[in-house]
């Protein structure tokens, strides 16, 4: 209960996105966990969906372009001042989420790469390693 209290909360202190932010949400993985997006005001939330407590210690990104933006408030190992961005495919759609070092897919895209990488079932295979 405390963390949807705290979700609220952060969207009546910042109000709604403007108007062309549709693209900055979403929830993006890699190999090591999901990040969500979510557009809040003026700044995207980037966020571990597995806190208990979302949006209380979220990176915030400022939007610096329809498909850029720079980490401006984060923690100590947050990545603070490191660009992001968006990469789009040809239908217009994000395939990549460029979050300072990181480089993090749909999960769809995500699940595909490990697979191919260490096969289906969730079985590494000794040779892949």
């Amino acid at each position: 209960a405390e963390g949807v209290l705290r979700i609220l909360r952060r969207f009546k202190e910042s109000g709604a996105p403007p108007a062309g932010r549709e693209g900055w949400r979403g929830r993006y993985w890699s190999l090591w966990g999901a990040v969500d997006l979510v557009a809040v005001g003026d700044r995207v939330l980037a966020n571990a969906p597995a806190v208990a407590a979302p949006f209380f210690d979220a990176s915030e990104i400022e939007v610096t372009g329809p498909d850029e933006g720079r980490i401006a408030k984060a923690g100590g190992f947050g990545s603070p001042g490191e660009p992001v961005r968006l990469i789009r495919g040809a239908d217009g759609a994000v395939e990549e989420l460029r979050l300072a070092g990181a480089h993090l897919r749909p999960e769809a895209a995500a699940v595909a790469e490990m697979e191919r990488r260490y096969g289906a079932g969730g079985v590494v295979e000794a040779s892949s390693m």
